[in-house]
Formats: structure tokens, sequence, C-alpha cells
């Protein structure tokens, strides 16, 4: 008799059904699993052989067949571990005497050699899509209990070992169901570094941050080496409100299929990811041999960060494009195309030349202007026009160990109003229509138009006259604009905001003749 056993895995971020059948017949004593198994899933033999005899289960004499349905798919993970182990110990029984809830149940979870089950990778990605499907009871390992109750509308059963498990599937008994619901975790305190730099940061500076966590907006920052590039970068990062509820389990979603999660609460921190130079295009934006999720979407509502932008592959900058428009990566394996959301808030950082010199008041320049040319157009122009914020960064005339000391009260008194603001002009640009939330995402000219007073529109009309910008410029400038307004507390933009928000073009850099 075959015995048919729900379960699950999970390729890239998404979840997907797998049917675990298991057939047991006369014959040699073999274990086979069929259907494209990985190497963790062709290695479960042993696992689940040692798993059921630890557990005092019999393990049937003959010849064992392991099918995991659909066949052409194939299967990474350690998920389906408990499921074949059950599907083994029901041989011999009747399918029909396990009632449609037990046999529809998707079964999840990585057996150790001794019969305790262990958490698996990207289970709530699993159980959002089988519960899509109209699955309705889920047996999960205890620890990733809370996990599995975030999807709503589904009963979570939690179990501890193998014994249980089979013992629950022939007879109802032996599992509690989960009841509790987890709370979105709080986020953590502001990392002392950003709070200390924002105290002692100029005006410029403060205002650029809230500016830039308030509209969530793309920036480039240039300047030469200690200019406190980074440190900025980390500080607008910080300033961003936590997630809300709906993002932060998305957020937990994505870290989970990617094998990031720790801790037993949801995501509430925004995600921060700043990979290295070194990174490659499948790296960023997803992909290669086992499809795994890139940065550009492990950082999906929260921030990417690159550093050094100049050190990176021209080609692996490139393929930043569409995601900074698009917000999602396509990604294409296989019989089709994937599309993994990337609704990031992009930050770069990069000296002005090869030795990060030019312009500096502490050191000459040794690059010739060919070398600093070429330095600068690694960055191409479809990638910087879809930027909103460029600025310099210069060095103190004068400075000294003592320079910016404040009183740790009136530090936290600078850091919490600057937070307050920024999450009143994000309120506040959530309520204006079109702007979709002040991200600037799906934002065309009709909905610039309705931001715009006369003069302001006048006035932007003829910027984009005198310094060439594009359609998707003038988009962005007006998105600048109209978060300058916020600030303010005004859902309108006035002729000021647009002239502050142009001093922010790349067209007014001159440390570097960017492209």
């Amino acid at each position: 008799m075959v015995q048919r056993i729900h379960s699950g895995a999970v390729c890239g971020i998404d979840g997907y059904d797998v049917t675990v059948e298991v057939d047991v017949r006369r014959g040699l004593p073999t274990f086979q699993i069929v259907g494209l198994p990985g190497t963790t899933l062709r290695e479960s033999r042993e696992r689940v052989l040692s798993a059921m005899r630890n557990s005092g289960l019999s393990w049937p004499s003959g010849r064992v067949t392991v099918n995991l349905a659909p066949a052409d798919v194939k299967k990474q993970g350690a998920a389906m571990d408990l499921a074949i182990a059950v599907g083994v110990s029901a041989c011999g029984r009747a399918e029909a005497s396990t009632p449609p809830a037990r046999r529809e149940a998707v079964l999840l979870g990585e057996l150790s050699l001794t019969g305790e089950l262990r958490p698996v990778r990207g289970l709530l990605s699993i159980v959002t899509a089988a519960a899509a499907r109209g699955a309705g009871v889920f047996v999960v390992p205890d620890a990733q209990a809370w996990e599995a109750r975030l999807v709503p509308g589904i009963a979570v059963l939690g179990a501890r070992r193998l014994a249980d498990v089979v013992a629950w599937y022939g007879t109802g008994d032996g599992l509690r169901r989960c009841r509790d619901v987890p709370r979105a975790m709080r986020a953590p305190a502001a990392p002392r570094e950003a709070v200390g730099f924002y105290a002692q940061a100029d005006a410029p500076l403060r205002r650029l941050a809230e500016l830039a966590a308030a509209g969530r907006h793309d920036v480039l920052l240039v300047g030469p080496p200690g200019t406190g590039k980074t440190r900025l970068c980390r500080t607008i990062g910080a300033l961003v409100p936590p997630c809300s509820r709906e993002e932060a389990v998305e957020v937990t979603r994505i870290q989970g299929a990617a094998g990031l999660l720790r801790g037993t609460h949801l995501c509430g921190a925004r995600p921060f990811r700043a990979p290295h130079h070194t990174v490659t295009r499948a790296g960023l934006v997803g992909g290669g041999p086992s499809l795994r999720a890139g940065e550009v979407t492990l950082a999906h509502h929260g921030v990417l960060f690159l550093d050094e932008l100049a050190e990176f592959a021209p080609a692996v900058l490139d393929a930043l494009r569409e995601p900074l428009e698009e917000r999602r990566v396509a990604v294409s394996r296989g019989p089709g195309a994937r599309f993994w959301p990337a609704d990031f808030q992009f930050l770069g950082a990069m000296n002005p030349c090869r030795c990060g010199y030019y312009g500096s008041r502490r050191r000459g320049c040794r690059c010739t202007p060919a070398a600093r040319s070429r330095y600068g157009n690694r960055l191409s122009g479809p990638l910087l026009d879809r930027i909103d914020i460029f600025h310099e960064l210069e060095e103190a005339a004068t400075w000294s160990l003592r320079d910016g000391e404040t009183e740790p009260r009136g530090i936290e008194a600078l850091w919490t109003g600057a937070r307050s603001r920024v999450t009143a002009a994000r309120a506040r640009l959530h309520s204006v229509p079109g702007a979709a939330g002040g991200c600037g995402r799906t934002v065309d000219l009709s909905d610039c138009r309705r931001w715009l007073d006369r003069d302001s529109a006048d006035m932007l009309d003829e910027a984009k006259r005198s310094l060439g910008l594009s359609i998707r410029s003038l988009i962005r400038t007006a998105r600048v604009a109209l978060t300058v307004a916020a600030l303010a507390g005004r859902r309108q933009v006035e002729r000021p905001d647009v002239a502050e928000a142009l001093s922010f073009r790349r067209e007014a850099l001159s440390m570097l003749a960017l492209s």
C-alpha cells in the first residue's frame, strides 16, 4: 500500500508543495529515493533510518521506494525528513484508515539521528505556499511553531520527536496545537555610532540624513577618505522607522528562506545589507546554480549600502538598474522566471578618485585628469539617473578630538527629535495621493503635477532645460522636493522646496566628473 504524505521545499525564497509517496515491496532490503533529490535529501536515508531505530519504530523489510512529486523539480533541503519517516512507518496500514484531517496535513522537519526534530530553512515560505493552495493543518518543529503561526487561518502542531508525530498520525493524540500569535519584535536601539555621529554632524549633514530617511531616497555620497560617508549612511539606516507588521512578516519570510533568521521573533528592524565590492552579479541580484536570493532581495524593506562604489565591477553595478526602477528582480532559471521583491533604499559611498584625495585640504591628488575621468566613468549614466540625492562631503578645516562634545542627555534629545521628524514626515507622505508612501514607487508626471504649485512647476521646468534633466530625473527631483515639504509640515511643494531638491542633483557636484 502506497502512503502519501504532504510536505514542502523552498526554492530561492519561494516555497512549493511536495508530495512524499512511500511504497514497500518484497525484495532485497533497499531504500531508494527518486524525484530529483539533492545531496541533502539523498543523505536523508541514513537520518531517517537511525531516527526510526532510536525512536523505537520498526523498519519494514523489503524494498522501500520514496518518490518526491513533482518529479521534474529538483528538491533541496531537509524539510521532508519527517514526512519520509512517517510515510515509511505508516506503510502496511490502509490509507483510508487515516482520517482526512491527518492525511492532508503538511509535515515539515529535519530529523536528528536520535529522532528529535530540528528547524528547517524557509519554513514560513513553505507554509505560506501550502496554505494558499488550501492546506489547513501543519506539523512543524516545536521551535518553529511561532513562525508557522504568522500565517493566518491554519492549525499549527508543534512536535519535538519523531515518535510523537508517528503516534499522532495513527491515533490523533500526542501533539499540542499552538495558539499563541507572536508579536512583532521591537526594533533594537539605534547604534551608538549612528547616534554619536548625528550629534556631532553639522546642520547640512543632519538635514541630509533626515531627508533621505523620511523619503527613503536613494543616495550617493562622494568625498575624500575620513569625511564620514560610511557613518552617514549607517545613520540614515538607523533613522528609518521600524517595519510595520506586514513588512516584518515579509522580511521574516525572506530571512528565513535565506537561512539568516535568528531568534524566535518577527524581524522588526529593517535589514541593512552591506556587501563587499567583490560581490558577483548573482550574489547581488540573485541566481546561481542553487538559485539563492541576492543582496537586493535580502535588503527588501531595508537598506542596501555599497561602500567604495567605484570599486564594484561595472557589470555588477549595472545589474541594479532594473531593481532600482521596478523594485523587484527577475531571475530566469530552468523552465521559467521568478520574480523576487527588491524594494530597498540604495545608499552608496565613493572616493572622488583612485587615490581618494581630489578636493582634499590635507593632501594633494596624485591622479591625472584622465585617471579621474576613468574612475568616475565606472558608474554608468543610466545607473546615476536612478539616484535621487547626490552630495559631496568635505573635510573640516580644523578639528580636534574634543570637537562635537555633547552631554548624553543632549545627544538623546537630538536623536529623539530627528526620529520624530522623520516619522511625522513619512506619515505625511503616506497621505499624499500618488506619492506611493513617500518611496517613489510607480510615480509618474501626473502625480508630480498634483504636488507642485505654479511657481515650483515653472522652476522645475526651467531647471529641466538648463540642466538637461531626463523625465526620470525630473520625477526624482520632484519626489525630493515633496519630502522637503513634508519635513516642513506641508503636503504642497513650493519654490524653495524645489530649490533645495535641485541642490542635490549630480550636476551640482564638482569633485567628480560623473557621466
